[in-house]
């Protein structure tokens, strides 16, 4: 059965444009309402979880000439991304040297070297968690929509490349939550938004990534 623009539409509980401001308030407001904006040959679709306020996807359905779905992307919302170049600038700002003048960074390539690692880390961590739930997100709506994907074998969670990862990101996770407690009383309000991002996004790995071994236990 093919799925149509009015059933798309069903998904939407409360109609609002995509716009920047829009989104704004509805990570203030965290209201959990499905909402959607409804334009000629598609309709864009986001909705938060208590999991998930801030960095949520919004769902883009395409549809041809008889209002048939065609395709569906997705993309972080606008909030989310400014939130993330602002938490990079700060973090940049937060180790920039005193004197960058007198920087020399064939001297210090030892920090140059933990800074990048460590940047790389949190921007692989954040994509991960991103890409989980918007696969749990999408998931859902093939489910609302009856839409038939092929069946795919549960990944083992436990197998040898997945225990060495997280033989790794968990201790950096929870290092990374450890040094944003220790910025918060060292540097105090300057740090206070790098602390809560910090936390944030490790805190939500570790949920996301526990929610998705206990899920695919049960679908074993």
């Amino acid at each position: 059965m093919e799925v149509t623009k009015k059933d798309v539409e069903k998904l939407i509980e409360l109609r609002k444009k995509d716009s920047f401001l829009n989104h704004l308030w509805n990570i203030f407001s965290r209201d959990m309402q499905a909402k959607g904006e409804i334009n000629r040959n598609e309709i864009k679709v986001w909705s938060q979880n208590m999991w998930n306020l801030t960095f949520y996807s919004i769902f883009t359905f395409e549809f041809n000439a008889n209002n048939h779905l065609t395709n569906i992307t997705d993309k972080m919302n606008p909030v989310g991304k400014t939130l993330i170049g602002i938490a990079s600038l700060w973090f940049i700002y937060l180790i920039s040297p005193n004197n960058p003048t007198e920087f020399n960074p064939i001297d210090n390539w030892q920090w140059i070297t933990i800074i990048a690692v460590f940047v790389f880390l949190v921007a692989w961590v954040s994509r991960k968690i991103y890409k989980m739930e918007r696969k749990n997100q999408l998931e859902e709506i093939y489910e609302i929509l009856d839409i038939e994907i092929e069946e795919k074998t549960p990944e083992n969670e436990w197998s040898l490349k997945n225990i060495l990862i997280r033989l790794f990101t968990y201790p950096f996770a929870i290092f990374v939550i450890t040094i944003c407690v220790w910025s918060l009383f060292s540097n105090g309000i300057k740090s206070i938004f790098l602390t809560l991002f910090g936390i944030g996004i490790c805190g939500m790995y570790l949920y996301s990534d526990v929610r998705m071994i206990i899920k695919n236990k049960k679908a074993e």
